[in-house]
């Protein structure tokens, strides 16, 4: 009987795995009301982590171009691991960006999986994304919709140690990212791959970040969140969602690509709103 009841679970737990990873996409809604801001409200679309690897992704980004499409935003933000590390054929990077960009500008800044490229191919990449007409945001700010739009190239050390290894891993300093992009002016929306060095962010004064990375904790637990961190970690703190602190907000999405369960890939949609907009 025993053997009965674990077999279907493993049955459920194995529909459930492929019905998340192959066919599902969920549209999540953020609503940001930031008294720093004072444009008009926008709508933000979040896509992060879609992780194409070659061609065999274009079902999933065909998917995610319908439903950003159908959100109708003002702005798409890309904060990192657009490809995997071992990407070496960009036509469907192009062809997303592209359909992307005819929705609304795009901004992208890099991710780990970027940063672990080798040097010619990261630069393919980023030419790639520029002839698309995507801003490329890194360590840099450009100004946008009334706001200062920020991307940083986080340190590759934060992710992996010199021996690939996730043990003694660095931090994202303020004085770094002061050394990256400068100091704060003005209302600043960030795009910054990782979630975890909230600290530095809030410190440096960012109103607005928008991360990955953490792929909603790859599995979810109730009550608990999200399982595990890419650097195998368990119950990371900003695995997926709206956090706050002191006066920045940060939205991290579950992400798009990699193996979940009870996670499914995800596009998040922010409403970015002034202290005159907070009653609409």
């Amino acid at each position: 009987m025993i053997g009965i009841v674990a077999g279907a679970v493993a049955g459920l737990l194995a529909a459930e795995f492929v019905r998340e990873n192959c066919c599902m996409l969920a549209v999540r809604q953020d609503t940001i009301d930031q008294p720093a801001y004072t444009g008009r409200p926008l709508k933000l679309a979040l896509v992060s982590d879609t992780h194409i690897i070659n061609r065999r992704r274009q079902r999933r980004c065909q998917r995610l171009l319908r439903a950003v499409r159908a959100a109708k935003p003002d702005l798409i933000l890309v904060p990192g691991d657009l490809v995997s590390r071992t990407c070496t054929d960009f036509s469907l990077v192009q062809q997303l960006l592209t359909g992307l960009c005819a929705i609304a500008p795009v901004c992208y800044a890099p991710g780990n999986h970027e940063l672990d490229m080798t040097e010619p191919m990261r630069q393919k990449l980023y030419r790639t994304i520029e002839a698309t007409g995507t801003v490329l945001l890194c360590n840099r700010t450009v100004q946008l919709e009334g706001l200062a739009l920020c991307g940083v190239t986080l340190k590759y050390s934060m992710f992996r140690n010199q021996n690939r290894g996730f043990s003694g891993l660095s931090k994202y300093t303020p004085d770094d990212m002061e050394q990256a992009v400068g100091v704060h002016r003005g209302m600043t929306l960030l795009l910054a791959h990782s979630p975890l060095a909230l600290d530095t962010y809030a410190a440096w004064g960012a109103e607005l970040v928008v991360s990955g990375h953490v792929h909603g904790g790859m599995i979810r637990l109730p009550v608990v969140g999200g399982l595990l961190s890419p650097e195998r970690k368990l119950f990371p703190a900003y695995s997926r969602g709206h956090y706050r602190q002191g006066h920045t907000d940060l939205i991290v999405s579950g992400g798009i690509a990699k193996p979940r369960l009870f996670n499914p890939p995800e596009l998040r949609i922010i409403t970015l709103r002034g202290k005159d907009d907070s009653s609409l």
